[in-house]
């Protein structure tokens, strides 16, 4: 048995944890720089705020109190999201987190009774406290049809209790179906769902859009209807082999998961990114070289230490700066990018930032309005593997080991520094210190779980 969890409206409701006023309130949240809608409380779409709106297009929603606005908080969000996953395990070892927001949980070989009696010790309330009673008495079994709900339920008041999170829980055999389970809950209101019972599984199929379907792409939905299927339980009956000759293999996995023949394990470690990019639309455009600098730093350091944390090392670095798209009746639209390869694969910060800054120097151009940066690390290798390799343009500063190896030592302390004392706690000099590019923010809340200076206050 399988579980999807999934955290309701995330963003919005991670503002309104700490703000009581709010709780009933339409809360939305904006992307990166205040552009657009990413998140909205139920009561925000209510009023038909749509996702991906421009917030010029529902600033009168805010002046006139209807709706209130927050930019995006990621240090909140996430350290609420470790609270939720943290959480989550008090039930099972299992948790693989799927996103900030959503997690898989899994119970194979848990028995029943362990999951309902006082033997799985699950706290009622706060970190390492006990239940007092069980959920109900449950006779000694692996087989877990039809007892998702009540554990559901459990699941979403401890979530609630302990993090202040609403979350929709959905059970199935595989992560398809338990993704059509979360989503049934949601649109039914019930919060739970549970498809371990084939009966249960075909009526929700059969309400299911095939549009909405797990891996099912946009491209693909038009073809699905002409062929006539319409809904998921349609999708569930097509030839697998079939589907594989026409289609692809994941549309074949697909068919077999709605099924509720696994073919995507709960336990695979992820394969590490090929690629990794930081990029950020700057609050007000700039001309100035020391700010693209400072903005491209910033962006190298993160991309270094994303690598170093999944154990890669990069090949090359492809950097890119542009004007805006909407001010071409003031200027020319600029957009040039670059890429420079790396004599040997490094995930050195020092590197890559110095590589970073000299393939900037190369595409700026003096007297443009600069709107973006972005930085992408290509070609990414595992570190233990190049670091047995020769390379052809390495030289002997390359080859001195005890050079490399206090870098890497001096790379460890840095994230170690950081990992501990929070992201940002030390950084390079290049990143400059005001950052006056920096995202426009003008409506964040407090990190009140993680700065000392904006814990909330009791009144």
């Amino acid at each position: 048995m399988l579980a999807l969890v999934d955290c309701n409206s995330f963003f919005a409701s991670c503002e309104k944890v700490f703000r009581p006023d709010l709780a009933n309130a339409a809360v939305v949240v904006l992307s990166n720089n205040d552009g657009v809608v990413v998140a909205r409380s139920p009561e925000a779409k209510k009023l038909g705020i749509p996702m991906g709106e421009a917030y010029f297009k529902i600033k009168r929603f805010a002046e006139h109190g209807a709706v209130k606005v927050f930019s995006s908080n990621f240090y909140l969000y996430a350290d609420l999201s470790w609270r939720v996953m943290k959480t989550l395990e008090q039930w099972t070892p299992f948790v693989e987190i799927y996103s900030i927001d959503e997690a898989f949980l899994d119970f194979t070989g848990i028995p029943t009774d362990d999951l309902y009696s006082n033997r799985l010790e699950i706290p009622e309330a706060g970190y390492g406290s006990p239940i007092a009673q069980g959920v109900c008495a449950r006779p000694k079994a692996t087989a877990h049809t039809g007892c998702g709900i009540a554990l559901g339920h459990r699941m979403i008041s401890m979530v609630k209790q302990w993090t202040g999170i609403p979350v929709s829980v959905g059970f199935a055999p595989t992560k398809t179906l338990c993704k059509v389970a979360n989503e049934t809950a949601k649109s039914r209101g019930t919060g739970v769902c549970d498809l371990m019972d084939e009966t249960a599984r075909i009526a929700a199929l059969k309400a299911f859009d095939v549009g909405e379907v797990w891996g099912v792409g946009r491209r693909l939905v038009p073809q699905f209807r002409r062929l006539g299927i319409r809904t998921a339980y349609d999708l569930s009956r097509v030839d697998p082999v079939w589907m594989r000759k026409n289609y692809s293999i994941s549309q074949e996995m697909t068919v077999r998961e709605l099924r509720g023949e696994v073919c995507y394990g709960t336990h695979e470690t992820p394969e590490p990114k090929k690629s990794i990019q930081v990029s950020r639309s700057f609050g007000d455009a700039t001309d100035r070289l020391e700010d693209l600098e400072e903005a491209v730093a910033t962006f190298a350091a993160k991309a270094a230490e994303k690598a170093r944390s999944q154990g890669s090392v990069a090949s090359a670095i492809h950097v890119h700066v542009n004007t805006s798209r909407f001010r071409q009746g003031k200027e020319d639209y600029y957009s040039q990018g670059l890429m420079t390869g790396f004599a040997v694969p490094t995930s050195s910060s020092l590197e890559i930032i110095e590589t970073a800054l000299a393939t900037l120097r190369k595409i700026y151009r003096p007297g443009k309005q600069y709107k973006k940066a972005s930085v992408i690390l290509l070609e990414l290798k595992d570190a233990g593997v190049a670091g047995s390799q020769g390379f052809l343009f390495e030289t002997d500063e390359h080859r001195d080991a005890e050079r490399r190896e206090s870098e890497q030592k001096l790379m460890e302390t840095l994230d170690l520094i950081n990992r501990r004392c929070g992201k940002g706690a030390i950084f390079f000099g290049a990143e400059g210190i005001e950052k006056d590019w920096r995202p426009r923010h003008d409506t964040v809340s407090p990190c009140y779980t993680t700065c000392l200076n904006e814990l909330p206050k009791v009144k």
